[in-house]
């Protein structure tokens, strides 16, 4: 097999809109596994999210979770962070949001935290993950280990509005049509993958990724195959090297018989 490390996204990519995994999906993603391939989960998720769908997947090694700032062992359940983010640029963002009345959540390795009473917050545990703890604003100020802010919001003026405000102090990003995130500074899907592709000696021409949003041009930046879903934004498809299916028509399966097993 061509392709020695696959990358693909979950929201969107692997899952259908019911968060499950489809059987044309799951028995392409084994029939890559039994050829001979590392693959493995990317997602702004966090691990405990995440793993359910690496054991349902039988998937061994590091998994991307929370945009890259930590890779998570499904076998061992343990959790490497890669970056944090420091007191100065924590204090940054919040202060940011909160002058724009925007709910936000602080992400930690292994647990969300938010302020008692912030809005917003069962969105996140629709996707699975694990509800959050709350904690006045001057306590997740000091939390020992944050690796990621999110705010709820749909694309629009605020995305280059924080982008322009934050620039130099966090990477502002948009992972989903209701998410924005700050993320510590080169800090992403992208540099984990580059982070796997010199554990594993596994060079650039043999991998691929699979995915749909702007949290995966990292991504496709770094892998020497990039597939965008055929539900994806016209400038995300632009930026990929083919583009396949939609998640409704089983387009990772579609994408993994095409390029990595036929070949």
């Amino acid at each position: 097999m061509r392709f020695r490390l696959i990358a693909i996204a979950l929201d969107g990519p692997l899952l259908d809109h019911q968060h499950r995994i489809s059987p044309a999906n799951r028995a392409a993603v084994d029939a890559c596994r039994a050829g001979g391939a590392h693959v493995l989960i990317a997602t702004g998720r966090m691990y405990a999210s995440v793993r359910p769908y690496a054991h349902e997947l039988g998937l061994r090694g590091l998994q991307i979770t929370l945009n890259g700032a930590v890779l998570a062992d499904p076998v061992t359940d343990r959790l490497l962070t890669r970056d944090r983010l420091g007191r100065r640029e924590l204090d940054t963002v919040v202060a940011t949001l909160v002058a724009r009345n925007c709910p936000y959540a602080v992400f930690g390795p292994a647990t969300i935290y938010a302020e008692p009473g912030m809005t917003h917050i069962e969105v996140l545990e629709g996707y699975g993950e694990p509800k959050a703890t709350r904690l006045p604003r001057s306590e997740l100020l000091t939390l020992s280990e944050p690796v990621k802010v999110l705010t709820f919001a749909a694309p629009g003026p605020l995305d280059a509005e924080m982008a322009t405000l934050l620039h130099g102090v966090v990477d502002v990003i948009r992972t989903g049509d209701q998410f924005l995130e700050f993320l510590p500074r080169g800090v992403g899907k992208g540099s984990a993958l580059v982070e796997l592709m010199h554990r594993y000696g596994i060079a650039r021409d043999e991998v691929l990724v699979i995915g749909d949003s702007e949290n995966d041009l990292s991504m496709f930046a770094v892998a020497g195959m990039s597939i965008a879903m055929g539900s994806a934004s016209e400038a995300i498809k632009a930026r990929a090297d083919a583009v396949t299916l939609d998640t409704a028509h089983d387009g990772v399966a579609v994408a993994l018989q095409q390029y990595a097993l036929s070949q």
